[in-house]
């Protein structure tokens, strides 16, 4: 069985959509940190997470797993960037996590 373009592009849209919303709040604990406002940074990386979460499921249950299951997906270009934002995003948002624990632990 093979997944439509069509198909594929809508799944792609929902990845970017979740990862592009996570990145978003993961700018918002950026401004946080930089104005030393850890709780406000953490609300917003913890904000960020269920975003990114989302889009990680989508991209396992509707991409990977029926992959394994012999879908063939079609290659697209759309999916290479629905994966490089939800990878890009988680990075920041785990590097901007210990940034701002660091910070709050030592003004604590």
């Amino acid at each position: 069985m093979k997944m439509s373009v069509e198909e594929l592009n809508e799944i792609c849209m929902e990845m970017i959509a979740n990862a592009g919303e996570g990145r978003a709040k993961v700018y918002e604990a950026l401004e946080s940190y930089h104005k030393k406002e850890w709780d406000s940074a953490l609300t917003s990386l913890d904000e960020a997470q269920e975003h990114l979460a989302e889009a990680h499921k989508i991209q396992f249950e509707r991409l990977m797993s029926p992959q394994s299951g012999g879908t063939e997906i079609p290659f697209s270009m759309l999916l290479l960037h629905a994966m490089d934002m939800a990878m890009a995003a988680t990075s920041e948002h785990d590097m901007l996590r210990s940034f701002v624990m660091a910070g709050k632990e030592r003004e604590a």
